[in-house]
């Protein structure tokens, strides 16, 4: 398998070229079809993909440029331990969580959002959509864009800019 091989689904593009960097959570489904390739695309200049599944990881550790980082971890482990820290961050946020996960990420939006300087993009079911819209007046994160993900219309991809 190679990157010509992925096809990419709807993304918010013309945000990438403000950024330089891009960290993608829950990044190894579909082998970044997702966010990924979207950002490798765009020519960034760094990109880094969490995931647990470590043979998809490998796999686009073979596909992508050696410049990007992939870490096989635990997402709901790696992103407190992360925003705790303060040290890192990232011009663009991607979170591409399994449907199963979607709960945890409303829960965690606000840590999820400290790690990102410019654009914060999340898969969501429509109905836990609107509860993450409505609590966003109390976080540094403004409601840009939302862009439906799911032919049936019950995953949507909010697209959130950063105001700090």
């Amino acid at each position: 398998m190679n990157l010509s091989d992925i096809s990419p689904n709807v993304y918010p593009t013309t945000i990438l070229k403000e950024c330089k960097t891009g960290l993608c959570l829950f990044g190894a489904g579909f082998y970044g079809a997702n966010d990924a390739i979207h950002m490798h695309n765009a020519n960034m200049k760094k990109i880094t993909v969490i995931d647990f599944d470590a043979k998809k990881i490998q796999v686009m550790k073979e596909m992508y440029p050696a410049k990007d980082v992939f870490l096989v971890s635990d997402v709901t482990e790696w992103v407190p331990n992360t925003a705790s820290a303060g040290v890192l961050t990232w011009d663009i946020v991607s979170v591409d969580a399994p449907t199963n996960m979607f709960e945890w990420v409303r829960d965690n939006f606000d840590t999820i959002a400290t790690l990102a300087n410019k654009y914060l993009v999340v898969t969501m079911y429509s109905d836990l959509a609107h509860g993450v819209a409505d609590f966003c007046d109390n976080l540094d994160v403004e409601l840009v864009d939302r862009m439906n993900r799911s032919q049936n219309g019950l995953i949507e991809l909010l697209v959130f800019s950063c105001l700090r």
